[in-house]
């Protein structure tokens, strides 16, 4: 676990880890100290349910951190919130049990424990964390880990709660504080879940609840019946006041109150580790038999409240309320003006992916009057470690960072050779995204939302030929999320070959950009627009007429039918024309090429596309269109990844076209998404003439 990245993330909620946690004991606390029922044991020698309050106010951060991941929420703002949250409420937690379990010890026993407990956590971080950074520096990167060294590593949890339990700390301190120590990610952490998550989740996990539900004796609370009512209403009273808390506290941070409302719901969610705290109390005769029901009933119930609630409270979007999104405002290729900076954000999964990424980067034409700003961010799936991170890659932690994930360093310094070597100005800024890959494209969409991106490029799913079936579906899904998400717009290389070259900035370029008409095809038009401003560049615009029916039943030029089409139509023709005003004949070769190929319906342009084979160096095509009678739902089930491609954009792709062998660049446009998202009106579609 990254103890250290999630404190530092605390720092900017720590509300939300304090107040919640102890106005919801407060509560609690007071309201048992005044209901005293009949028979109940208020002896201050025994710690009892109404003396110990704080178990039932507990948010584990490892239940949470459970629950975010099994509700996709884990790489969201909120789940990042909620972790550090939860770090911070079950630091106060096991700080004050302490000091209400020491309450009646005398003071010499008290200073014995404390100095047990400080030689302890002494012990773990100079002699077993050096230890296992022995054992990680003798792995070799990539290599597995010799077997005795997981022998060794999975016995420690078990020496340190034997430790733990006979210095008088609670027995799941040391497994804890052990699994603070070790370092998160590969090789140590991702090793040892492989060799225990599936024993432990699939035979210990069940025989723990079968050994819980044996304990609970709901039979016995027949004669109380009213108290265990009671105890619950109380119990329940606390989570509102969790809930109602973090509620009031999120306007301070700018987060909207129904997120704080789903942010007190999922603090409140319990699990296991709040079993094993009342299984342990039960079986020190802490808490008796009919209370241990009460506090099993209560985390089954609370729980099956709050997961419901969490899933139809909460939506997947920005948590903070920023200006970008209450304006409607949308980033795009066509609104990005002339003589200014243009933000791109690349994405790789490996180093195949990156000579290609950096070509498309040069074609895009850094320039002293529009430099190019590219946030590069290597996408690591989360193993081994709980805690998803978006870090920026510096001096500080490179190095910590390339033990872990060496592929990174070397991603990121090819990026750092291009950046001092490109024909331009070109600022790299480095991040790595270690999260699932459901909610992966959360912090990236973020990201470039956050720095006003124009253009976020993502890698086709079938580009590395070395990854399995399985991770193909996987970077699919993910793509399929980023593209539901980007609210700018978006890029998807194809280059299966990884052909996409610029090695030589004085070598001729040639840009293929096939134009139906729509908002996805005037965004790959406007790219092109900007790779003219290169003398060595040379785009060629293919433009489909289509021919439509009229009353009379002949074939009519043109495709306009209604307003929207009209409207259309002219966003089409105002930017071919600033297409065709690039032309200029001082260069060494024409600088641009535009061809008009009449057709009449979406087979026409395929058979058409077949026979166009040219020797360009780079296609670009929008992933849908928008003009008249062209309809691609009479293809797309012919085609293997126009979900994600389109229809033209699957068939440049495939092998029909110059053999599959031409790197395609897909566009598509977050116009559509913004507008449905803030329902500000057709201003949106203005294009930058």
């Amino acid at each position: 676990m990254d103890v250290l990245t999630t404190l530092k993330a605390a720092k900017r909620c720590w509300r939300f880890g304090v107040f919640p946690f102890f106005a919801s004991f407060f509560v609690t606390a007071t309201m048992l100290s005044f209901y005293s029922p009949h028979g109940a044991d208020r002896d201050k020698n025994k710690m009892s349910i109404y003396n110990f309050p704080n178990v039932f106010t507990l948010s584990s951060f490892a239940v949470i951190s459970d629950i975010l991941m099994e509700l996709n929420l884990l790489a969201t703002e909120l789940g990042r919130i909620a972790l550090s949250s939860a770090m911070i409420s079950e630091i106060l937690q096991w700080c004050t049990m302490e000091l209400q379990f020491n309450t009646n010890l005398s003071s010499g026993f008290i200073v014995v424990l404390l100095a047990g407990a400080c030689g302890f956590g002494l012990l773990c971080v100079v002699i077993v964390r050096p230890l296992v950074n022995i054992i990680v520096e003798k792995t070799l990167p990539g290599e597995p880990m010799k077997e005795v060294y997981v022998v060794v590593l999975l016995l420690g949890p078990l020496v340190m709660a034997a430790i733990s339990d006979s210095l008088g700390v609670f027995f799941v301190a040391g497994p804890l504080l052990y699994g603070f120590i070790l370092p998160n990610g590969p090789p140590v952490a991702t090793t040892i879940i492989e060799r225990v998550e599936l024993i432990v989740s699939e035979f210990f996990m069940p025989f723990f609840y079968m050994y819980v539900g044996k304990r609970t004796d709901l039979s016995g609370l027949h004669d109380h019946w009213k108290v265990a009512l009671t105890v619950q209403g109380i119990l329940f009273l606390g989570c509102v006041v969790k809930v109602v808390a973090c509620a009031l506290i999120s306007p301070s941070y700018k987060i909207k109150t129904k997120h704080g409302v789903v942010l007190g719901l999922i603090l409140n969610v319990k699990g296991v580790v709040e079993l094993i705290f009342y299984s342990r109390m039960n079986k020190l005769g802490i808490i008796d038999t009919e209370v241990y029901s009460v506090a099993v009933m209560y985390v089954v119930l609370i729980t099956a409240l709050c997961v419901p609630s969490i899933k139809f409270l909460y939506r997947h979007c920005r948590v903070c309320i920023t200006p970008t999104v209450q304006e409607g405002r949308v980033r795009t290729i066509q609104n990005c003006k002339p003589n200014t900076g243009f933000n791109i954000v690349s994405c790789v999964h490996t180093d195949q992916h990156v000579h290609s990424m950096i070509a498309l980067t040069e074609a895009c034409n850094p320039t002293l009057e529009s430099p190019i700003c590219l946030y590069v961010i290597h996408l690591i799936e989360l193993s081994g470690k709980s805690t998803p991170i978006l870090l920026p890659m510096n001096k500080n932690n490179r190095k910590s960072l390339s033990v872990n994930y060496p592929n990174t360093n070397r991603i990121l310094r090819a990026y750092e050779n291009y950046s001092e070597n490109s024909s331009g100005p070109v600022t790299v800024l480095s991040y790595v995204n270690v999260a699932p890959y459901k909610s992966m494209h959360e912090a990236v969409c973020n990201l470039a939302e956050d720095n006003s991106v124009h253009l976020l490029i993502i890698p086709f799913h079938q580009n590395d030929q070395s990854v399995g079936i399985h991770v193909c579906s996987v970077f699919r899904e993910l793509n399929e999320n980023f593209a539901a998400n980007s609210r700018g717009t978006l890029g998807i290389l194809v280059d299966r070959f990884s052909l996409l070259s610029m090695s030589n900035y004085k070598m001729p370029f040639h840009v293929g950009i096939f134009f139906v008409g729509g908002e996805d095809d005037r965004e790959a038009l406007a790219l092109g627009i900007r790779m003219l401003e290169r003398a060595t560049t040379r785009v060629t615009l293919i433009r489909f007429v289509l021919l439509r029916k009229g009353d009379s039943g002949f074939l009519i030029y043109g495709d306009v039918q209604n307003e929207e089409d009209t409207l259309e139509r002219t966003l089409n023709e105002s930017l071919i024309d600033e297409f065709l005003a690039k032309k200029d004949y001082s260069f060494d070769l024409v600088n641009v090429v535009y061809h008009e190929v009449v057709v009449e319906g979406c087979i026409q342009v395929l058979e058409a596309i077949r026979v166009m084979e040219n020797d360009y160096d780079l296609v670009m095509v929008g992933k849908q269109h928008s003009m008249g009678d062209f309809r691609e739902e009479e293809m797309s089930n012919l085609m293997d990844n126009s979900d994600q491609l389109g229809i033209l954009g699957d068939m440049l792709s495939s092998s029909e076209f110059c053999e599959g062998k031409t790197p395609v660049l897909v566009m598509k446009s977050g116009v559509k998404r913004v507008k449905q998202f803030t329902n500000s009106g057709r201003h949106i579609f203005r294009s930058a003439s």
